[in-house]
């Protein structure tokens, strides 16, 4: 379970499964979950950033401080729920 405290990878297309498999193209973010928001009626984790990953390749600079994805499990506008982020 993604509690507060839980350190996490967000993948930026969580969709594509080839992205999360495939090494080379892998694009994601590891950080901690630092709380939950929510963003218009969408409940969100805070996710403070430690890593970027970008095509498979580590990114310096990570451009921001937190991300705000999707609490997994949250339903989509076309099916499905939201599951692109998991525990590291």
């Amino acid at each position: 379970m993604i509690r507060v405290g839980s350190k996490v990878r967000s993948h930026d297309f969580p969709d594509d499964r080839r992205l999360r498999q495939e090494e080379e193209r892998q694009c994601y973010v590891e950080g901690v979950v630092e709380g939950f928001k929510e963003v218009d009626g969408c409940e969100r984790y805070k996710i403070r950033v430690i890593r970027k990953v970008w095509a498979g390749k580590e990114v310096d600079n990570p451009f921001r401080e937190h991300v705000y994805p999707p609490v997994n499990g949250t339903p989509k506008s076309f099916g499905g729920v939201c599951d692109g982020v998991e525990l590291v």
